[in-house]
């Protein structure tokens, strides 16, 4: 069982908070706080597993509050979000929370929307319980040295790629901060990100990651010519895809309102079967931490046309539930944890 701790300067939220999360045997609530000093406090009384820390709160905010917890324990930490904090929702991701959800209006979720939340905010908590524990194996991918990352022909073409695609979903901000960090700001190719996200965040997290990792990043905007060292992140709501001009052969972005795929707008695989129909044998595809198995079919048509795939390890994954899907499928020619996934991707291309 989870247990878990309710931080909120609302005692309202706490308690709607409270009654929701009591409907599911997964959980039991331990303790709440209002603001993030006592939440400090509580946290060293009752070892929680799961912290659900709001950002704006008086005395101590939940940005402070969480860096100082994981200063000296390890619980999972996922922020809680409302309009008035979106400017600095995502320093509570660098402060350590796995991941940060906008506040759900309780009153009006429907019983899939409570399952969606419940099975989130569980998986996060027990993928990093489990790694706490050890039960998750370290694949050794972390040691895997450099100068084993020249494979024969037959794996790697060197100079032959176009473009970079990274899918992600929950966890996947800090992940894809780490990826971007790695790559550095000589990286030559163009990046396409498709990362779920919740209306009002993309913006922030554009800017957070543009501040944050050397590179160019900005939400795309269709009909847009990709350009090398520059990162363009699918906005909420619309499906990021890659087309090709018929006259120029120029690549050029496109934003897709189509109907979402996997209940999911952006989805991973929209990005990736365009990037496997456009980009034959140029694509290298990353598949990063989160839920479902969203991106696992782009991966293995993306393989079938030539393309190079790599999923993370579960020893690094908040969730590791779309790089086993792929994994499971045959879909990732390589698996490597997450600080190991920049590295080699420039040995491909160098």
């Amino acid at each position: 069982m989870i247990k878990v701790l309710l931080v909120d300067d609302s005692a309202l939220v706490r308690a709607m908070l409270k009654q929701v999360i009591k409907e599911d045997p997964r959980f039991t609530v331990v303790g709440e706080a209002e603001n993030g000093l006592k939440a400090i406090a509580q946290n060293r009384q009752l070892s929680p597993d799961l912290i659900i820390m709001d950002i704006n709160m008086p005395v101590m905010n939940g940005i402070e509050a969480t860096s100082r917890i994981l200063a000296n324990s390890s619980p999972a930490v996922i922020g809680f979000s409302t309009e008035d904090s979106m400017d600095v929702v995502y320093q509570c991701v660098a402060a350590g929370a796995l991941e940060v959800v906008r506040k759900p209006e309780f009153a009006g979720m429907t019983a899939a929307m409570l399952k969606d939340f419940y099975d989130k905010i569980y998986l996060i908590a027990q993928n990093h319980k489990k790694k706490k524990s050890g039960t998750v194996q370290d694949d050794g991918s972390e040691e895997v040295s450099l100068s084993l990352f020249t494979g024969g022909p037959s794996e790697q073409k060197k100079n032959s790629y176009d473009i970079l695609l990274i899918g992600a979903s929950t966890g996947g901000p800090a992940a894809v901060q780490t990826v971007l960090q790695g790559l550095g700001s000589a990286f030559p190719l163009p990046i396409l990100v498709a990362q779920h996200i919740d209306d009002a965040f993309d913006v922030q997290f554009a800017k957070w990651l543009n501040d944050t990792t050397g590179l160019h990043v900005e939400l795309a905007q269709n009909g847009t010519e990709p350009l090398p060292g520059h990162v363009y992140l699918a906005p909420a709501g619309h499906h990021l895809m890659i087309g090709k001009t018929r006259t120029s052969n120029t690549y050029l972005l496109q934003l897709n309102d189509d109907a979402p795929l996997y209940f999911l707008k952006p989805a991973v695989d929209k990005l990736f079967f365009s990037a496997a129909e456009v980009l034959k044998n140029k694509a290298i595809a990353v598949l990063l931490t989160g839920m479902g198995r969203d991106g696992a079919e782009g991966c293995s048509r993306i393989m079938k046309n030539g393309g190079y795939t790599i999923a993370e390890a579960e020893s690094s994954c908040v969730v590791f539930g779309m790089p086993k899907a792929a994994i499971d499928a045959g879909a990732a020619k390589k698996v490597l944890a997450l600080t190991q996934i920049a590295p080699y991707v420039k040995s491909l291309i160098q």
